[in-house]
């Protein structure tokens, strides 16, 4: 019996599908026996039309040839963004037509919606492509780990942010210099904000968030934080102290209720996620009974990201259901209650007293100095502070870094970067 597939969108991601196909479609048949056709593309550029010729393809515009054609049975949407694409998901489920999908956006978004329409029309959805590209983080969790609880995630899920860390360490350049030859490479885009910003790797965790825990958050209500604050020098003082700083993406459940995170976080050396280079993304999984588990590899680019979608066609296309989590009543807390050590980095003068004032501070606060160093010497100049805490609540924090700012001896805006308990 032949599937036949319809894809819709003809980008890096969509042409990195038909090139796996064309490449692998005998491999495909033999190790499952399964007869799978590319129908029909369709893109809104009529220029992508050679794209098409090129795989000997049928090429349309319109999107309702593929989701109406009664002959498709998988519909593929790799157009990104959140319409006209939620639409054309809809419209695909009621077609009955089972969807494979990349969009982290719109599952962020709407996923709930979305799940609870395949469910009720007995389809599934794949989803593999939309955390972490090639990696099969959503199959290892959803099949592999079907009797375990994770209890805790930390990941690294965006690329480009990964990649301007690495290469600030590396060739000891400013921000603005890396990301400027993550662009040059391809690897960010012109408007970078979305990856540098934290908002793909915010839309990624909502999706971790449902499947290990069956909750779809509000976007609003996960704390988010990019990597644009972070300095070189941030980066050169964490690795003095045995830290190298990282974008993770955090989950942590605690009996009734749901912590979920994302922001720079001061990894330990000695951590496997401290080592994790470029553009690579990579998840680690505390479970039980399975224990620590680590998940590593590309996590952009059309011909990584392709395997998985393809994964997900032929997984549908043998008649395995996908994912489907029962949701969960827990939760959120907010990042004000979260407890944990803390590097915080102060420009203060270099003048006798100034350190008596900021302990002060922190002690009215009732936050307790694990170590402190100051970097350089310059009379009456501004010169790093260097503290780490003890494990303190983040809303005493906060509080204290205002008063402390309000100093005459220190600049404001004083750097806070969270140490987790990896």
């Amino acid at each position: 019996m032949i599937k036949k597939v319809g894809l819709i969108g003809l980008g890096t991601v969509g042409q990195g599908v038909l090139r796996a196909f064309k490449k692998n479609s005998s491999l495909i048949t033999r190790r499952t026996s399964l007869n799978i056709k590319i129908a029909k593309v369709c893109d809104a550029n009529q220029a992508k039309e050679r794209v098409a010729k090129k795989f000997s393809l049928p090429f349309t515009t319109d999107p309702y040839e593929i989701i109406n054609d009664s002959d498709i049975d998988i519909v593929i949407e790799l157009i990104g963004g959140i319409e006209p694409a939620y639409t054309l998901v809809k419209d695909s489920l009621k077609s009955k037509k089972d969807v494979v999908t990349a969009n982290k956006a719109l599952l962020a978004k709407n996923g709930k919606s979305i799940f609870n329409l395949a469910a009720k029309n007995d389809l599934s959805v794949g989803f593999e492509a939309s955390v972490c590209g090639a990696i099969p983080i959503i199959k290892s969790v959803s099949e592999g780990l079907v009797g375990c609880q994770v209890n805790k995630i930390f990941g690294i899920l965006n690329g480009t942010a990964n990649y301007i860390l690495h290469k600030m360490e590396k060739e000891n350049i400013s921000f603005k210099k890396a990301l400027s030859q993550a662009q040059d490479k391809g690897l960010a885009e012109q408007d970078p904000s979305f990856d540098i910003e934290g908002g793909d790797t915010l839309h990624k965790l909502c999706i971790l968030s449902y499947l290990c825990y069956g909750v779809w958050p509000k976007l609003s209500k996960v704390y988010t934080e990019g990597i644009t604050k972070v300095s070189l020098s941030d980066i050169l003082y964490a690795k003095g102290l045995n830290y190298r700083i990282k974008l993770l993406a955090i989950a942590i459940r605690q009996k009734k209720t749901l912590d979920l995170r994302v922001h720079p976080v001061l990894v330990p050396l000695s951590h496997p996620l401290s080592g994790i280079p470029l553009a690579y993304n990579a998840v680690t999984l505390y479970t039980h009974p399975a224990g620590e588990l680590l998940f590593f590899g590309e996590g952009a680019g059309g011909t990584p990201t392709s395997s998985s979608v393809v994964s997900d066609i032929v997984a549908i296309a043998s008649g395995n259901k996908s994912f489907a989590r029962r949701e969960e009543n827990m939760a959120t807390i907010d990042i004000k209650d979260v407890k944990n050590k803390y590097y915080l980095r102060c420009m203060v003068q270099d003048r006798p007293g100034v350190l008596a004032k900021i302990t002060k501070i922190l002690a009215s606060c009732e936050i307790s100095i694990s170590s402190v160093n100051q970097k350089g010497r310059s009379r009456g100049e501004f010169v790093p502070l260097i503290m780490i805490t003890h494990e303190v609540k983040e809303s005493d924090l906060r509080k204290a870094i205002r008063k402390i700012d309000r100093l005459s001896t220190v600049k404001s805006h004083s750097q806070l970067i969270r140490i987790e308990k990896l």
